[in-house]
């Protein structure tokens, strides 16, 4: 067996938890064992020349410093969504000069609401509290900085970007709602676009308005590397449609915006293996700006990171804990978790039997008394249930109806198949288990198999409900580069690296949690937005 001449050190220098992976594979390649698993081709020689052994994405490529181009700014933004968009806006506010490397041909955003805590409405004591939720939502994972940033400033950066994008002709349809945490109520107050085509047609004028103030955009131009000079970032590359390179020099810093890693496989199983199989709905957002901050020594926060599981419409979003039958028609889990942003973690198990190539096997059926409105009144004073998102609520004409057991079972079974769902139900299975539960209920007993709730566990008997549920699309990861309060990039040795910022969907730890916490709707959209109207301001007056 050959000894490693790389340090652990040299490991973790490639960029978080990635290390431990590289350590393993670099320990097992001089026993002759297979290389780290999901990693292809990725053993080989790295752009420096050094024997590299890991996934594919840590292999740092050779130095460009050949450019058809090169420019000099204040500020340079990689990417423009939301919060792209608005470190834009806001280093042009104060003054600075600003170029951008967008990969797309046009500016893009994700996300219908955006929320913000009213600031008039809400007390210090309260804010304090919103911190302290969200941080227990996190698993206690979250930069109280980062989060309390978004806090104090988040009702200033939404009212721009409705003020903004009004000017376009895409109004906000605002919200507001009200949640207790730790005790005190906390207001918020979000801008929602549902009724529109959410927050892209207000970034389409926004991007307008940016580039009309001097904002310089050099569009299908990714971010491929970043520029290095006496040990600080001081710019990014940009690669053009012909293959060329762009060098945007930046003197105060550069600010990574270029969201997430979801169209990256090889990133996605690596950073967040319990996504494998769930449907990567965004392929553009590839991570290729958070691997050109790696490769300069910014490092990821640690995995598992927070990924964003939807894929339940608002009319079906039916979030109460009636009895709910997977794609054998089994009962599976204790339904008080009844969240959509949650229930992947007990549905991810069905995918390894389909060998994770059908993401429709984590689809279930709720299975629903007609009274159900009598029970949302009931539990909802004690609970987080919920039968709404935003402003609309859930529709029984979306659900299946069936008179008997068995008619409910056979519309089930035909629903899922003109859906394509990954299942083998019968009848007999969901009439067992229905018949199965309702026996729990009349026991009284409470609940045996799973413990649930005494108060949930109530009857459920013909005619009845099915409601079609299972987030299957994995729509984005909000954890990114491991940043301080000032959302200025860390190393190894959790030091700031001058010049170097991240925001949005690029930055982290803002949550923690292997799961989106949906407790407060809207939060990611007005969390990235708030990042970058706070970090382009900050980054501008350095």
């Amino acid at each position: 067996m050959t000894k490693s001449t790389m340090s652990r050190r040299d490991l973790f220098k490639f960029g978080g938890v990635a290390a431990m992976g590289v350590a393993a594979a670099g320990a097992l390649a001089g026993c002759g064992q297979p290389k780290l698993a999901g990693t292809g081709d990725a053993a080989g020689a790295a752009g420096d020349g050094s024997t590299y052994m890991g996934p594919s994405f840590l292999n740092k490529p050779a130095e460009i410093t050949d450019f058809a181009e090169e420019h000099t700014y204040d500020v340079v933004v990689v990417g423009a969504g939301e919060s792209g968009l608005a470190a834009i806006h806001a280093a042009l506010e104060v003054g600075a000069t600003v170029g951008v490397l967008q990969s797309l041909s046009i500016v893009q955003t994700a996300g219908n609401m955006g929320a913000s805590i009213d600031l008039t409405k809400t007390s210090e004591t309260g804010i304090k509290a919103a911190l302290s939720f969200i941080n227990y939502k996190s698993d206690y994972r979250a930069n109280l900085g980062q989060v309390e940033a978004w806090a104090r400033n988040s009702q200033e950066a939404l009212a721009w970007w409705a003020e903004a994008a009004a000017k376009g002709g895409s109004e906000s349809q605002p919200y507001d709602y009200v949640v207790n945490c730790n005790g005190h109520d906390v207001y918020f107050h979000a801008n929602t676009y549902f009724h529109d085509e959410g927050h892209q047609k207000g970034a389409l004028v926004i991007g307008e308005q940016v580039q009309e103030e001097g904002a310089e955009i050099f569009f299908e131009t990714p971010c491929v590397q970043l520029y290095m000079e006496d040990g600080r970032v001081a710019g990014a590359i940009g690669e053009t449609k012909d293959g060329g390179h762009v060098l945007l020099r930046a003197s105060k810093g550069v600010i990574m915006a270029a969201g997430d890693y979801v169209g990256d496989s090889e990133m996605l199983e690596f950073y967040t293996p319990d996504a494998k199989g769930l449907h990567q709905a965004v392929d553009f957002r590839n991570g290729t700006g958070l691997k050109a901050a790696m490769w300069v020594g910014a490092q990821m926060c640690p995995a598992s990171h927070t990924k964003m599981v939807h894929g339940e419409g608002p009319k079906v979003r039916f979030e109460m804990p009636y009895l709910f039958l997977d794609r054998h028609g089994k009962r599976f889990m204790d339904e008080g978790c009844c969240r959509m942003g949650y229930l992947n973690e007990f549905t991810n198990k069905y995918l390894a039997e389909v060998d994770f190539a059908e993401s429709t096997a984590v689809k279930f059926f709720s299975i629903v008394p007609t009274n159900w409105q009598e029970h949302y009144d009931a539990w909802e004073s004690f609970s987080d249930i919920s039968i709404h998102n935003a402003y609309r609520n859930v529709d029984p004409e979306a659900w299946i109806k069936g008179e008997t057991l068995e008619e409910l079972a056979a519309n089930m079974i035909a629903f899922a198949d003109e859906e394509g769902w990954a299942h083998d139900y019968t009848v007999e299975a969901i009439v067992e288990s229905i018949n199965h539960y309702n026996e729990l209920v009349a026991a009284g007993e409470g609940d045996a198999d799973f413990g649930k709730r005494d108060e949930y566990m109530v009857p459920i008997e013909a005619p009845c409900y099915a409601v079609p549920r299972g987030a299957n699309n994995i729509d984005a990861l909000v954890d990114g580069l491991w940043c301080d309060g000032n959302f200025q990039c860390l190393d190894v040795d959790m030091k700031p690296i001058e010049g170097l910022f991240a925001v949005g969907n690029a930055s982290g730890p803002f949550f923690g949690n292997s799961n989106y916490p949906m407790d407060i709707e809207g939060l990611s959209v007005g969390r990235a937005i708030t990042t970058g109207f706070v970090t382009g301001r900050y980054v501008a007056g350095l």
